[in-house]
């Protein structure tokens, strides 16, 4: 038996799901629940023609639904951000890294921290505390929860970073490298083995004005070249190894 509390949530996140269904951006979604498809071909508005499994439109309703309590605006214009810079398939793992990050800092932001989040074809800003951070749309992983929301706030470490030289191992899309300079880090040796996240993180440091304190060297970490995939996917590069997968393109190693 369900508690008045959590009886509410549970009728909110329903109603919230029908309005996102109604708003058109999730359209013919309802048929695919009552029906109990696992999954359909349908048109998200912004997006295009898409094939979306039933689970994946549980995940994205109950983002849009927390999201919207900061933000109420943001699951549309993410939406129609996703159209103009993604293929419709594409768009979808975009979304959902996008709509956590936004229900992160939702909740971040709910605590004693000042969030805000914009979303533009441009770029994705996110400022925490008046520290202002940039980076391009489709250069953003899950590592940005962790690194900008909670997960590096340690103050033994952040204090022991100040006129410091830093080796970032597995630096990814440039977030830690960012994060490091912005704490007092003198300079940063970033070095991630994935070439086009390697330029991703050279585009985001660049765009932070950052550059020129890091170095990004695209080399994994061992003293014999390494094959790696070419054009890993950016959202889930956070995860990659280069002890579990191998791909066409041989990197140097770092040692």
């Amino acid at each position: 038996m369900l508690g008045p509390a959590e009886a509410k949530e549970k009728i909110l996140k329903a109603l919230s799901a029908r309005r996102v269904v109604e708003r058109g951006w999730l359209t013919a979604l309802l048929s695919l629940y009552l029906a109990k498809r696992k999954e359909a071909k349908v048109r998200l508005k912004h997006i295009g023609d898409v094939v979306l499994q039933r689970k994946d439109f549980g995940a994205l309703a109950r983002l849009t639904y927390y999201t919207a309590k900061c933000w109420p605006g943001l699951p549309e214009g993410l939406a129609r951000t996703a159209g103009s810079l993604l293929r419709p398939q594409d768009a979808l793992p975009w979304l959902r890294i996008v709509l956590s990050l936004a229900r992160r800092a939702c909740e971040v932001r709910s605590s004693d921290r000042k969030v805000l989040l914009s979303v533009s074809s441009e770029r994705v800003s996110l400022e925490v505390n008046g520290v202002l951070t940039t980076f391009k749309p489709l250069c953003i992983s899950t590592a940005l929860y962790d690194t900008f929301l909670g997960g590096y706030e340690v103050p033994q470490v952040l204090s022991g970073l100040k006129g410091r030289d830093v080796i970032d191992v597995g630096a990814n899309v440039g977030d830690t490298a960012l994060y490091f300079v912005l704490n007092g880090a003198r300079k940063v040796i970033a070095v991630e083995p994935l070439p086009n996240v390697a330029r991703c993180a050279e585009e985001n440091l660049k765009l932070n004005d950052v550059a020129d304190k890091v170095k990004v060297v695209n080399a994994a970490l061992g003293g014999e070249p390494v094959d790696v995939p070419c054009d890993q996917a950016i959202y889930s590069s956070g995860y990659f190894s280069t002890l579990s997968s191998s791909g066409p393109c041989k990197v140097p190693g770092s040692r």
